[in-house]
């Protein structure tokens, strides 16, 4: 199954790029969210590093999903597919589109859960809501993020550390 998400954010494309570079600032995407948690990254999004969440299902089932960076071609897109999890089909690819001093950033994920968890019929029913809730909530983090000036804020300390 396909979802894609767009959104137009007031930041410049190579700024918004270099903060989705560092894996550490997924925890601000998800920043509020308890069924979330990011277990380790390799602290880059080039290809064949990899990145490992806990994510809570049904509010009581924790479960590990591990991803594999595929793709890096700055500043227009990077992508991963999970390695580990419920998934047997997940790719995910964030593209992001200069348009002036604003960027366009689009998600498109390819996704189908295992069959033992429902496979297609079970993406449909199951995990569609919940990733299109994810989106959402993604959504407003993020331009939350754009609007209190944090992405440039955390793109200046990440230059200061050496990232």
């Amino acid at each position: 199954m396909e979802f894609r998400f767009e959104q137009l954010v007031s930041v410049p494309r190579e700024t918004l790029f270099r903060f989705y570079e560092n894996p550490a600032h997924l925890k601000l995407l998800h920043a509020g969210r308890t069924d979330f948690r990011l277990l380790q990254h390799d602290s880059s999004i080039r290809p064949g590093a990899t990145i490992w969440v806990e994510q809570t299902i049904a509010g009581c089932i924790p479960m590990v999903m591990g991803f594999r960076h595929i793709v890096y071609e700055p500043p227009c897109l990077f992508g991963e597919e999970m390695i580990h999890g419920p998934f047997s089909l997940f790719k995910h690819i964030h593209e992001f589109e200069e348009v002036g001093e604003k960027t366009i950033v689009r998600d498109i994920l390819n996704v189908t859960l295992k069959w033992p968890y429902g496979g297609e019929i079970g993406t449909r029913l199951f995990a569609a809501a919940s990733i299109r809730f994810l989106f959402a909530f993604r959504s407003r983090a993020l331009q939350r993020l754009a609007d209190s000036g944090e992405l440039v804020l955390s793109e200046t300390s990440d230059q200061r550390a050496g990232n």
